[in-house]
């Protein structure tokens, strides 16, 4: 998906709060010792470079989201946003898609993306 998306085959967008979740991947990864301090600030460097464009999401559907599928407002602002535009969400969080999935069919596995540059 990222190569599809440099490529500009498709259109990515995300809440204004993806930094923070990648930069806070990047921190648990380091506390728990799979990547060196050094290769985390070149991850966080590559993906501010990827320059995804980013929108804040309806904050009352957000509070829906979160109650109705029992979900963390970061993960219902991802649906929000989504639902809002009228488009996918992908996810590569299995608990999430597996808590949406009867309801929300525009949630999709990342797992399951196949690229449009075959």
């Amino acid at each position: 998906m990222i190569r599809d998306y440099t490529l500009d085959a498709v259109e990515l967008l995300a809440p204004t709060l993806l930094p923070y979740e990648v930069t806070n991947a990047i921190v648990q990864a380091v506390r728990q010792g799979r990547i060196e301090p050094q290769v985390g600030k070149e991850v966080l460097s590559t993906f501010q470079e990827l320059a995804i464009p980013m929108a804040e999401p309806p904050f009352a559907r957000v509070l829906e989201f979160a109650h109705r599928f029992d979900r963390s407002a970061y993960d219902a602002a991802h649906l929000a946003l989504a639902e809002e535009r009228e488009t996918q969400f992908l996810t590569s969080d299995q608990r999430l898609y597996n808590a949406v999935r009867k309801d929300l069919a525009w949630v999709v596995r990342l797992l399951d993306y196949t690229s449009l540059l075959v």
